[in-house]
């Protein structure tokens, strides 16, 4: 059994699966819904959090949630979150974000692939399939994201380029660790600059260019079922995006949902959503706390206008500002 309070005591599984979630104590009930529905469809894993604060209390229910399933491995990545001495964006939520960043050291050196999913995504299949991804000739492999021309190009991702979402990475360690990553990373944020999209934006900044791409079904996030293909495709006012029938196809059958933050949906933490999903997640979260999601409420859905308005925000003017404090516009 791994050590909670001292070094990590690495007994792997064997050659099953490895996955990561980064977390702090404020986000572990969400984390262990996501925990409980991977070992329903996966056995035999590893599973590393990159703890960033847990309580022990909470560490020993992880633990007896993955009992008979899967081995648990806490790392400590609080330490290395502390030193850093930089102004991070932090407008996609808590630090612990910034600790998929720092992965390759972390992480024992005998591992060498990883799949690194956020704390608000749900699995519903095995994901032996996404594991066994080919990647070469590339280090990271992601989901496409629905961004905008303008905000591809405060990344340096040219016209038409993949920008993935970070929630759900595939990364080859040992070529993580061979192409000193880190290193990269470490120089953007010693610019002290804030990061346009946080964490995110370091993944694509570092790495546009140079991303396998992974089918849509491993991470379909909360837009794509709050909005029509329609709406989606206005407010988002994405560059190369996926066409509708391979959305429809992905929304129907995924096999990882992310529940992202979406400004016409709930998390599902926060109210009952109607996220066909919902109730799936919700099982789980009542084993937890023993207190199910039953406040049902929608978030305003505004019409046409107000989707062009909010969309036209979102894919000019907040690139154009951030591009124009860097003196690039």
């Amino acid at each position: 059994m791994p050590s909670i309070n001292g070094p990590i005591i690495h007994i792997r599984q064997g050659d099953g699966l490895n996955i990561a979630y980064a977390c702090d104590n404020n986000f572990v009930d969400v984390m262990c819904v996501s925990i409980m529905s991977f070992n329903d469809h996966n056995c035999d894993a590893n599973i590393y959090i990159l703890d960033c604060g847990i309580e022990e209390a909470n560490k020993q229910k992880i633990l007896e949630l993955c009992s008979g399933k899967n081995a648990v491995f806490f790392v400590d990545a609080k330490k290395t979150l502390d030193a850093l001495d930089y102004d991070l964006n932090l407008d996609r939520g808590s630090i612990a974000s910034y600790a998929r960043l720092f992965i390759g050291s972390v992480l024992p050196d005998d591992v060498k692939k990883i799949i690194y999913l956020d704390s608000d995504t749900l699995i519903r299949d095995s994901l032996e399939g996404l594991y066994n991804y080919e990647l070469k000739p590339f280090i990271i492999g992601g989901i496409r994201d629905s961004f905008s021309e303008l905000n591809k190009r405060v990344f340096g991702i040219e016209k038409g380029g993949l920008m993935v979402n970070a929630g759900v990475l595939v990364i080859d360690l040992i070529n993580w660790r061979k192409n000193e990553v880190e290193k990269h990373i470490y120089q953007l944020l010693e610019k002290k600059q804030k990061i346009f999209q946080g964490d995110q934006g370091v993944v694509n900044t570092i790495f546009h260019g140079n991303v396998k791409e992974i089918p849509l079904k491993y991470d379909v996030m909360s837009y794509l079922y709050d909005f029509t293909y329609e709406e989606m495709m206005l407010y988002r006012k994405p560059d190369n995006y996926f066409k509708k029938e391979d959305i429809v196809d992905a929304v129907n059958n995924p096999v990882i949902v992310h529940f992202s933050s979406s400004f016409r949906s709930y998390r599902p933490w926060e109210k009952k959503t109607t996220n066909p999903f919902h109730q799936e997640w919700n099982l789980n979260y009542k084993k937890i706390t023993g207190n199910p999601i039953m406040d049902e409420k929608s978030k305003h859905r505004y019409g046409f206008l107000g989707l062009w308005l909010i969309g036209t925000v979102h894919a000019y003017f907040r690139p154009v500002s951030f591009l124009i404090s860097k003196g690039e516009e």
